[in-house]
C-alpha cells in the first residue's frame, strides 16, 4: 500500500513541472499574467478587445460566436450586435477582415490563426509580449518588441498604450551581451579574452534581470488613451480570452479531474484488499 501511494504521488509531482512550463525560456519582461477564467467580465472585455484589434488580421477558426454566447453568459443580440465581424453568422467561427492575398502583400505571410495561441505559448508570454513593444525607427512599422525580437506585427493597440522607448539602461546591457557574444565566439580570441567577456555576459544577464524586476526595461515617451496598469489590465483580459478559446473546457476539465482522482483515491482501497487477497495464499 505505501509504495502504491509513492508511486502515485511521484507520478504526479513529475507531471506538474510538464504542465506549467508551456511558453519556453525566459523573456524579458516576464510578468505573470494571472488570468482568471471563471471571470466573465474579464472574458467578455477580452473578446471585445480580440474582435476589435486583432481579428481584422487574425482569424481563430476553431471557436464560433455561438459557443462563446454560452460560456461568456452573452445573448445571441449582444454578441451580433457587439462581436460579429462583418456578414458573419451567430454559428459562424472567428474569421479575419482582412484576404490572404491582401496580407502577403501587406505582411509578406499570412497572419497567424490564433485560436491555440495561449496553449502553444503561454498566458505569460502572450501578456508580456502585448506590453511590451517598443519605438525603433530602425524597424519597416517603427516599433519591436523585447519578448519577440524584430517581429514584423505593427503594435496595433498602440493608441491605448501610447509609445515607449527601452532606456539607456537596457540599451547598456545589451550593448553588453552582444560585444562578450561577439568575443566568446571569435576563434581568435585568448583565453583570457574569452574568461573577460564571459564575465562580462553574466555581469549584463544579472544587470538585465534586475531591470526587469524593477520594471526599468521602458520608459513612456507619448501618453495612449490608458494609463499604464490600465492597459496592463486590458491585455490581461485579452490574454484571458485567448486563453479560454485555446482551451474552453479548461474549468469544467478541472471539476471533472478533481472528482476523478476522489474516485482513484477510493477505489484504491478496495484494489488493495482485493490484492491481499489474491496473494495471501502466496505471501
Amino acid at each position: 500500500m505505501k509504495k502504491l501511494i509513492i508511486t502515485a504521488i511521484t507520478a504526479l509531482s513529475l507531471a506538474a513541472p510538464v504542465a506549467f512550463s508551456a511558453g519556453g525560456g525566459t523573456t524579458y519582461p516576464n510578468e505573470k499574467a494571472n488570468v482568471n477564467l471563471a471571470n466573465q467580465e474579464s472574458l467578455q472585455n477580452g473578446a471585445k478587445l480580440y474582435l476589435n484589434y486583432c481579428a481584422g488580421c487574425h482569424s481563430m477558426e476553431y471557436v464560433r460566436y455561438s459557443r462563446i454566447a454560452q460560456d461568456l453568459g452573452l445573448t445571441e443580440e449582444q454578441v451580433m450586435a457587439n462581436l460579429v465581424v462583418g456578414d458573419q453568422k451567430f454559428g459562424d467561427p472567428i474569421k479575419k477582415s482582412m484576404t490572404k492575398s491582401y496580407a502577403k502583400k501587406v505582411f509578406g505571410v499570412d497572419p497567424l490563426d490564433l485560436s491555440l495561441a495561449a496553449r502553444v505559448r503561454g498566458e505569460d508570454w502572450l501578456y508580456n509580449y502585448l506590453t511590451s513593444f517598443y519605438a525603433d525607427p530602425s524597424r519597416p512599422y517603427g516599433m519591436n518588441n523585447t519578448v519577440f525580437p524584430d517581429v514584423g506585427m505593427p503594435h496595433i493597440l498602440a493608441d491605448l498604450q501610447g509609445e515607449q522607448v527601452l532606456t539607456e539602461e537596457w540599451v547598456a546591457a545589451e550593448s553588453a551581451i552582444k560585444a562578450a557574444k561577439n568575443v566568446i565566439a571569435d576563434a581568435n580570441a585568448t583565453d583570457a579574452e574569452k574568461s573577460e567577456a564571459n564575465a562580462s555576459l553574466a555581469e549584463a544577464e544579472e544587470a538585465k534581470a534586475q531591470l526587469s524586476a524593477e520594471g526599468g526595461i521602458f520608459v513612456q515617451t507619448q501618453e495612449g488613451e490608458l494609463t499604464a496598469e490600465e492597459y496592463k489590465e486590458e491585455m490581461r483580459d485579452l490574454v484571458a480570452f485567448m486563453a479560454y478559446t485555446a482551451n474552453p473546457v479548461k474549468l469544467q476539465s478541472q471539476s471533472m479531474g478533481i472528482w476523478a482522482i476522489l474516485f482513484l483515491l477510493l477505489l484504491l482501497v478496495p484494489a488493495y484488499f482485493l490484492k491481499k487477497e489474491f496473494w495471501k495464499d502466496i505471501h
